[in-house]
């Protein structure tokens, strides 16, 4: 549901926002936030294989590679919310609604996202790992 509300906020402040440079990125986001929420099922179908397994191993390894999805909506999440807070002053005063709508669903998708992550982390019970994702996810502006 993150990716997919990362993809709708892009969406949204792409069709609000003049400047095609910041078009063309809002609408590689949107893109790369569709093609996530398909990578988060394979995924995610990947770490239940690994519970019923009972190989723990693989399950560190699958769910690990399961973070990145919500890691990467996090990012987008975090570069839609700083694209609105930028356009405030560059949307009209009527669509200040559709801008507002948009950084509330950003901020939903990267909410959203965290805290799979901080469920992934608990799950892991590894501090490196754990030091490593937070870090990335620090740069979130």
């Amino acid at each position: 549901m993150a990716a997919f509300s990362a993809a709708l906020s892009a969406a949204l402040l792409e069709k609000l926002v003049p400047e095609a440079p910041v078009q063309r990125r809002l609408r590689a986001i949107r893109r790369d936030a569709l093609v996530l929420i398909d990578r988060d099922a394979v995924l995610f179908a990947r770490v239940i294989q690994a519970t019923r397994s009972g190989n723990q191993q693989r399950f560190r390894r699958a769910l690990k590679q399961a973070t990145g999805v919500p890691c990467r909506v996090a990012e987008h999440a975090g570069a839609v919310a700083a694209a609105c807070r930028r356009a405030q002053l560059r949307v009209r005063p009527t669509f200040q609604s559709d801008l507002r709508c948009a950084a509330a669903l950003a901020a939903a998708a990267e909410t959203g996202a965290r805290a799979l992550i901080a469920t992934n982390l608990a799950w892991l019970k590894d501090a490196a790992y754990a030091r490593t994702i937070r870090r990335r996810l620090g740069a979130i502006r």
